[in-house]
């Protein structure tokens, strides 16, 4: 739950009148951000508490280990062969739209928004919610900002790494674990894609902590690589049909180019909610944008219940 059931998407100006316009929330691909780390920071605590945990209860035997390598160093190679594949691997694609539960921030408007020209949209998180989980469509999940505590999470994930590492070694399978690639049927295969890549997305360098991030995410289950094509063609799809993603997603995935990347992006519609979901606008420091504009552009496209006073420099 977030303070007063509101979350906020900072944006700019245009940003701002296309999600009002068209009654869109874009879900990005992250891994095309301009921060190279994202989706990785779990990969690096992972480690970190790999090695921990072998140090703790180290229990590979002279005999066992790389040729060259003793034991801890041994589990270091592994760990960083192992971490380094799945930074590569791009059968998994994020789709994701930010919020944060503050809607008014210096670092959050110059980052986010313009460098504080843009707004502050304020969303209703049940509303966001209740559309979230229909059909396990997306997830609705606060970052973790990692700090002296290892959270749980990652010493189950370290514990059952260090178990496949012991079971491959123990059966005199070394080589199979750093020089493989290893197919759908293999543990450490099972282990990034379900374990870590899914919940790497929520996992964030705790210097951002301020930010009070969530992150509305489209299921894994519809982002893997097999399942592209299905993504592609939801407008040829009649929306009144029982595929309710295709009610969600009606244009499908699309495309749009940013300096020299190309970058894919899916757009939920929020029709229906029109009346429920916009909860507060707050204007930028540097935005001229008036009350009375926010006011009627919100009548014009028939979101109703909008109180004016519920937009504010």
């Amino acid at each position: 739950m977030v303070n007063n059931d509101v979350l906020y998407h900072y944006c700019s100006v245009e940003t701002f009148l296309n999600i009002i316009r068209n009654k869109t929330i874009r879900l990005s691909d992250v891994g095309k951000s301009n921060d190279y780390m994202e989706t990785k920071w779990l990969l690096e605590y992972f480690e970190k508490e790999v090695i921990r945990q072998y140090q703790e209860n180290p229990s590979i035997l002279s005999n066992q280990v790389i040729y060259g390598l003793d034991d801890i160093d041994t589990i270091k190679f592994l760990v960083q062969n192992e971490k380094q594949k799945m930074m590569r691997r791009t059968d998994h694609l994020f789709y994701t739209a930010c919020f944060s539960e503050n809607g008014d921030k210096l670092s959050q408007w110059r980052g986010y928004a313009d460098d504080g020209y843009g707004v502050s949209l304020g969303f209703n998180f049940n509303v966001l919610k209740s559309i979230s989980e229909k059909d396990e469509l997306l997830k609705l999940n606060k970052v973790i900002y990692p700090n002296e505590e290892t959270p749980n999470e990652i010493k189950v994930y370290a514990e059952k790494y260090l178990n496949s590492i012991y079971g491959l070694i123990f059966d005199g399978k070394t080589k199979d674990i750093y020089f493989n690639d290893y197919s759908s049927g293999d543990a450490f295969f099972e282990l990034s894609s379900r374990v870590l890549l899914q919940n790497s997305i929520i996992f964030k360098n705790p210097e951002f902590a301020e930010e009070q991030e969530w992150r509305l995410i489209l299921n894994d289950e519809l982002s893997k690589y097999d399942d592209w094509e299905d993504l592609y063609h939801f407008e040829d799809t009649n929306s009144s049909s029982d595929n309710y993603a295709a009610e969600r997603f009606p244009q499908g995935m699309q495309f749009k180019s940013s300096r020299n990347k190309i970058i894919s992006f899916l757009d939920l519609s929020f029709k229906g909610y029109e009346d429920e979901i916009i909860e507060k606008i707050i204007i930028g420091p540097k935005c001229d944008v008036g009350e009375d504009d926010i006011y009627q552009l919100l009548r014009y496209y028939g979101y109703n219940d909008f109180e004016g006073t519920n937009a504010e420099k």
